[in-house]
């Protein structure tokens, strides 16, 4: 009566053993990832959570600079100008039907004098401000839009400021209207 008691309880024990097995290996471990618009949102607090901004390294950005397609949107969330600009930018996308721009953070490639962003700024040499040192920089916000492998737009009105002006006094409704409809012209000229 022992042996099969515990004959019982090794066959319940190995029953239970296997069914663990199979559960853990039909559960999915991997980490929530988060979408990239809800990510942008998150950086971006005053860009909706339906966005367009999809996240790009220099290594993707550098890709469709040298060949490709895109309309790519350089910033960084710390930078008050970035936030508004994707939020005209992203606007304008939507109502042209635009469903991704790429997105790319150069902040701390630019500190780190990234090769690939070094090889980033060397494509856009004649659209980036050269500073009295003979340094020349992408500073946010930049849009570039590129078909290709040609630059057909590129866009750094508000990158540099001179003055004691903050984002909210200067994009002015008026301002906002006209940035909005010149960036869906250049979108629709990408699009066609």
């Amino acid at each position: 009566m022992k042996k099969s008691i515990k004959r019982i309880v090794q066959g319940i024990t190995f029953i239970l053993i296997i069914g663990g097995f199979i559960y853990i290996g039909t559960r999915d471990f991997s980490k929530k990832v988060v979408i990239d618009n809800e990510k942008f949102d998150q950086e971006y607090t005053n860009v909706s959570k339906d966005n367009v901004f999809v996240y790009a390294t220099s290594q993707e950005v550098y890709g469709r600079l040298k060949n490709g397609n895109a309309v790519i949107f350089m910033g960084f969330s710390k930078n008050v100008w970035s936030g508004y600009y994707a939020d005209i930018l992203n606007e304008a996308a939507k109502e042209v039907g635009l469903k991704e721009i790429l997105y790319y953070d150069f902040k701390e490639d630019r500190d780190n004098k990234n090769g690939t962003y070094q090889s980033i700024v060397l494509r856009l040499n004649s659209y980036v401000w050269t500073l009295d040192d003979g340094v020349k920089n992408i500073y946010a916000p930049t849009m570039v839009i590129v078909k290709n492998g040609e630059i057909i737009a590129f866009d750094n009105e508000t990158s540099l400021n001179t003055g004691n002006i903050n984002p909210h006094d200067y994009w002015t409704s008026i301002r906002v209207d006209f940035k909005k409809n010149d960036i869906k012209t250049k979108l629709l000229e990408y699009l066609k």
